[in-house]
């Protein structure tokens, strides 16, 4: 078994920080920017990302894991996704998209010789409506 699956908790600190950080983003996109913040942003996110939490394993060696967001606006919401919490707006039920993202996506990602792995810590929490179509 990984050591991914194997995660207990990550501290409501550090969940609370990455939330924060999506909305400063979200907030930027929607400004010009001039004090180009959205470098800044950048790097924080690449710190999460980066192998940034201790893990220890039943060994005693120490491996690390990083911690990414993901932004689902605009992506379609089926039934059978499980990495969202959706609440439906408007009267339609088919072709669902989101639009409108209260809390991102984040996952733990751990990176050892068999490969890349990520676990959901947070479920992104959205609104979806039906696709108008043209």
């Amino acid at each position: 078994m990984s050591k991914i699956m194997e995660i207990q908790q990550i501290p409501k600190s550090i969940l609370t920080v990455l939330n924060q950080l999506y909305e400063l983003e979200e907030k930027i996109k929607k400004q010009d920017d001039p004090a180009n913040l959205s470098r800044n942003v950048g790097k924080i996110k690449d710190a999460f990302a980066e192998d940034s939490l201790p893990l220890s394993d039943a060994g005693g060696g120490q491996s690390y894991i990083g911690l990414a967001y993901e932004d689902p606006m605009g992506q379609p919401c089926k039934e059978t996704r499980t990495d969202l919490e959706a609440t439906i707006s408007g009267p339609g039920t088919e072709n669902l998209v989101v639009v409108e993202v209260i809390k991102p996506i984040i996952r733990a990602i751990f990176k050892d010789s068999a490969g890349k792995f990520s676990k959901i810590i947070q479920k992104g929490i959205v609104i979806v409506e039906s696709r108008k179509e043209p």
